[in-house]
Order: C-alpha cells, then sequence, then structure tokens
C-alpha cells in the first residue's frame, strides 16, 4: 500500500536547520511526494539524511540569546530577561524549562529510526547504469553509518540532560503509543551508545575522499571514537557512576580515549594553532573532528561585540573566576595577593586568554584600545555594558564590522562539536583516575595522563610550561580540570563538567573586576558580582510538566 508522505510533517522534514557551507547539506524545502516518490529517488533519501544532520545543536547564543556558559561561573549574561537567567536564578521548573531538547531530540531519533527502517533495501535500480552509479551507492551504503551515529548522539544529549528516559529503535506505530513509553536506564542507553560507536569506528570512513559527496561536516570513524570516548568519560565520572571511586569505568574511558589518540595520525587528528580554531575555516582544523555549519553570519558577533562598538549590544560577559584560572606564562597561578599581579592583570598570561576574553585596553575589535575602565567608551555606566569587566572574544570574528561603508558584515561559522584536545583531556583526567599516577603507562595505555596535557599546552601558538613529572594525584587533578576549563571555554563543556563531577556547590559566587582610569593608569579591583542559589537538583534537568501530561510514566528527577 502506498502510504503519502508530507515531506513538511514531522515523518519527513526536510532541513530545519540547514548546515549551510557544505553542499552535502545543502537542499531546497519540497512539497508533498508518496513513499514511492521519496524511496525512488537519491536526492530525495539524500535530503532525509541533510535533515536528520539539521537536529545538531550549536551554541551561538542559542538559549534566548544566551550561550550555556552564562549558566556557569565562567560567564554572566547581561540581559535579565533572558530565559538562561532561570539557570541561576531559582525559577528553573518543570513548568518553566530552558534549554529544553526533549521533543527537539526525539524528532532527530524518530527521523533517525524511520530513515534506518525505510531505506534498508534500496537498490534504486533505475540509477544502475548512470557511469556514477557505484559511487553513489558508496555514499548511499554508508548513510546508514552516519544516521547510528547521529541517533547514538542524540540519546546522550538526552541522558546528560534528564538522565533516564525513553529508548526507542524503531518507529512507534501511532501518538498513542509513544506516550505510554517507559524510561530505560542511562546505563542501558550509554552502553547502547558506546557499542555502537565502537561498531561504527569499523564502519565509518576515515574521510570522504572517493566518495561522490566530498564535503566537510560529515561523520567520520574519528567521530565515532570521540562520542565514545565522551560517554565513558561521563559515565565514570561521579554524577553517573557514584561517589566512589571506580577504577574500572575510569579504565573504560581511558581505553576508550586512547583507541582514537593510538591512531590519531592515520585519523587525520592533530593539533594546530589555537587561534584556528574559532575562525570561519575552522572546519578544515585537523584538530576539528566533527562540527556544524551554522552559515554566514554576522549575528554573533552584533551580540557580542562590545558597547560602544557599532553594531555591538553586548550579552555573553566573562568573569574574573574564568579569568583568573589562567595561569601566568611560566606555569604559576595567577594572584591577586601578589600587587606586580594586581597591578598589572593581563600581562604575562597563559596566551589562551587573549584568545578567549577581552579585557581593558585590549585593541578590539579592530586596533583601537577597548576601554571597559568606568566613564570609557566601552564600559559602564553606559547601559548593557559589561557588569564583570570583560568581553567575550573566543568564536567573534573580528574581520566583521557594522560601521557605514563595510563590506564585510558576516562569515561563515561553524561550531565544534568534537575536537582532538577534548580526547587528550579526557584521556588524563580518565588516567589519573584509574592508575593515581601523572606518568603512567603500560602495553595498554601507551602515553602518560602527564604527556596528554602537555601536548595542548604546548601547541605552537600557546607554548606554555610542560608539568613537571612527579606530581600528585591532587594536584595532577586540579591541573587537568583547570586545563580543560581555560582550553574548552565557551564551547559547552563547562556546564556538564560541572555537573558529571557533582562540583555546582563550588561555583555559586560570581566575580567581577572593577575598573579605573587614574591619569594614564589603570585600577583593577577584583568584587564579587552576585551569588547563585545552588542544590542538589540542578544535576538534571526537569522533565517537563507537558510531557509528565502526555506520558505519566516518565516519573520526575530529583527536587524537581
Amino acid at each position: 500500500m502506498k502510504k503519502n508522505i508530507k515531506i513538511k510533517s514531522v515523518v519527513w522534514l526536510l532541513p530545519l536547520f540547514l548546515l549551510a557551507g557544505c553542499d552535502f547539506m545543502n537542499c531546497d524545502e519540497s512539497d508533498n511526494y508518496t513513499e514511492a516518490d521519496v524511496m525512488g529517488s537519491y536526492t530525495r533519501v539524500t535530503q532525509l539524511v541533510t535533515n536528520i544532520y539539521g537536529y545538531l545543536k550549536d551554541d551561538f547564543c542559542s538559549i534566548d540569546g544566551a550561550m550555556l556558559d552564562a549558566a556557569t561561573d565562567d560567564a554572566i549574561h547581561i540581559y535579565e530577561s533572558s530565559n538562561i537567567q532561570r539557570f541561576v536564578n531559582g525559577t528553573w521548573s518543570p513548568n518553566y524549562l530552558v534549554d529544553d531538547k526533549w521533543s527537539h531530540y526525539y524528532e532527530g531519533i524518530r527521523a533517525a529510526n524511520l530513515y534506518l527502517t525505510e531505506t534498508a533495501d534500496l537498490t534504486f535500480d533505475e540509477w544502475k547504469y548512470a557511469d556514477d552509479y557505484e559511487n553513489i551507492m558508496k555514499d548511499f551504503n554508508n548513510y546508514k553509518y552516519e544516521v547510528r551515529f547521529l541517533r547514538a548522539y542524540f540519546y546522550f544529549e538526552l541522558i546528560k540532560r534528564y538522565r533516564n528516559v525513553p529508548f526507542l529503535l524503531e518507529v512507534l506505530e501511532s501518538q498513542e503509543e509513544a506516550n505510554n513509553v517507559e524510561p530505560e536506564s542511562y546505563e542501558t542507553i550509554a552502553d547502547f551508545i558506546i557499542d555502537e560507536c565502537s561498531e561504527l569506528a569499523t564502519l565509518l570512513p576515515v574521510d570522504y575522499s572517493g566518495f561522490a559527496a566530498d564535503e566537510l561536516g560529515r561523520v567520520t570513524r574519528a567521530a565515532a571514537l570521540a562520542l565514545k570516548s565522551r560517554v565513558t568519560l561521563y559515565m565514570a565520572s561521579p554524577l553517573f557512576a557514584g561517589e566512589s571511586e571506580n577504577e574500572e569505568k575510569w579504565k573504560a574511558a581511558a581505553s576508550a580515549a586512547y583507541e582514537l589518540i593510538s591512531q590519531a595520525a592515520a585519523l587525520g587528528c592533530s593539533l594546530g594553532n589555537y587561534a584556528a580554531l574559532f575562525n570561519e575555516t575552522n572546519n578544515r582544523a585537523a584538530e576539528v573532528i566533527l562540527c556544524r555549519p551554522v552559515g554566514e553570519k554576522g549575528t554573533f558577533e552584533q551580540a557580542n561585540f562590545p558597547m560602544g562598538v557599532e553594531g555591538g549590544s553586548t550579552t555573553t560577559c566573562p568573569t574574573q573566576n574564568l579569568v583568573d584560572a589562567y595561569e601566568m606564562t611560566d606555569g604559576t597561578a595567577f594572584d591577586w595577593n601578589d600587587p606586580a599581579h594586581a597591578a598589572d592583570p593581563y600581562a604575562n598570561r597563559d596566551p589562551r586568554l587573549s584568545m578567549t576574553v577581552v579585557y581593558n585596553n585590549m585593541p578590539w575589535p579592530q586596533s583601537k584600545p577597548v576601554e571597559i575602565w568606568e566613564g570609557g567608551a566601552n564600559g559602564l555606566p553606559i547601559q548593557y555594558a559589561t557588569t564583570t569587566g570583560y568581553y567575550l572574544r573566543k568564536y567573534v570574528n573580528n574581520t566583521i564590522s557594522f560601521e557605514s561603508g563595510s563590506t564585510v558584515t558576516k562569515k561563515q561559522h561553524n561550531w565544534i562539536l568534537f575536537r582532538y584536545a577534548e580526547v587528550l583531556l579526557n584521556y588524563a583526567e580518565a588516567m589519573i583516575h584509574a592508575f593515581h599516577d601523572p606518568d603512567y603507562t603500560d602495553g595498554d595505555y601507551g602515553m602518560s595522563a602527564r604527556e596528554a596535557i602537555n601536548q595542548i599546552r604546548q601547541r605552537a601558538d600557546v607554548n606554555m610550561p610542560a608539568l613537571p613529572s612527579g606530581m600528585s594525584e591532587t594536584d595532577f587533578l586540579a591541573k587537568v580540570k583547570n586545563e580543560r576549563r581555560v582550553e574548552l571555554a565557551f564551547e559547552g563543556h563547562r556546564f556538564w563538567d560541572l555537573r558529571r563531577w557533582k562540583e555546582l556547590d563550588q561555583t555559586a559566587n560570581i566575580y567581577g573586576v572593577q575598573v579605573e582610569k587614574d591619569g594614564t593608569d589603570f585600577v583593577y579591583t577584583r568584587f564579587l558580582l552576585e551569588t547563585r542559589t545552588v542544590t542538589d537538583k540542578l544535576y538534571f534537568y526537569p522533565i517537563s510538566n507537558t510531557e509528565k501530561f502526555k506520558n505519566p510514566s516518565l516519573g520526575q528527577n530529583p527536587g524537581w
């Protein structure tokens, strides 16, 4: 029996989020088609895969105009009206949600399940005599592996938010059936993701040279291994594994990371310049394993250029908490009690600071120094000027200008989902928990945790001192967590790291810096900006009361 398929319906949505900048992701929304129309057309089948990629998310101010880091101790969002404030002001609830991705990811999962079911036996017979039939089928046969990866990724995004969730690998026949599905344990779903990634790492290509659609942005073997590394790390962490040390889970996380590290060269993964990771061509960097293109835009720059800069409106403001985490160039900690540090707090700091944060007197976005001092062109009391003393630089493209006569008002933006440095950080964290020695190696783990961290610290344009041998477990773990914080700032990790470590209670006090101008000198004073309410219920998202009304079997997370 032929079924009519509405391409614009929930069943076969064509791209809701076009992944621009990549030919594979380009397709037009169409009218109604029969199932035969869709399944008989290689082009339309490709569009279905594009649609599933479209459920990948970016964080270019994606949460009501805010970045997720504004809900951590690394940043604040300048506008009190934004829903991001619910994360930190006590008004988050099952009725007042933030970053609610429940239906979004289940739509992606349903699209993936439907694709895998309906396309399993297609052969595109009418194309058999086309010159490129062999390459077309090579692409088509790979699509199912890409879709399986995406489905696994969507499930991870759900369990890290909601913990136990419904787990479906087939298409349900009715809404009533969907509304009676019992939640599955996060352990079962995590095991499924890990098993999928292990198998997909043997099936996905290293790259797409030789394919009909040889584009950037498609899922590779390295992406499967990177997801496996992330999931095993989370499952070993206190939030999911419990407070007591579980060395076997940490060893599994170390093994998963090392599986990628040990074949990094063959997979095309390596560390390059830090600065090159956050511009319009970062999708070509060897370090970037998977990214989410969002097209040519200037809205992120409009949202994050300082107040006082033409077209700038400010949204995400880094905190003093984050800035204090960046070491001095000699590897020692920054210290406000050191008069030399306090007098010139941005001199001789880890180079990643100036590639991430805009601070007073830095030339930004062009050659003119930014004036964050009180009364300056970019500081208080200007409305919506930064209250922390900082503006955001990471991912903000300063070749864009909104000045009159500017010819560059937008650039390609690619949100990094996985990159090689994260895998090295995953490995270091897992190894120190598993073996309690930063310098431990054996036949299964050919790199020490300290070596992994030092690779990141000593990339060409960072060149921070290597961590020394002989560090204690406690001191080294503190360095790993700090390194993860500064390396991955504003990439969507801090929010989840604080939760999986169960360290939210350490993040209540948010600090800024007051900048005053005294003649030609500046005076910097650290101050407490706000104190946030932190409770244990914040470790997992509340399940929407709307979803609970539809499906009473869902239950609710503790405290909500």
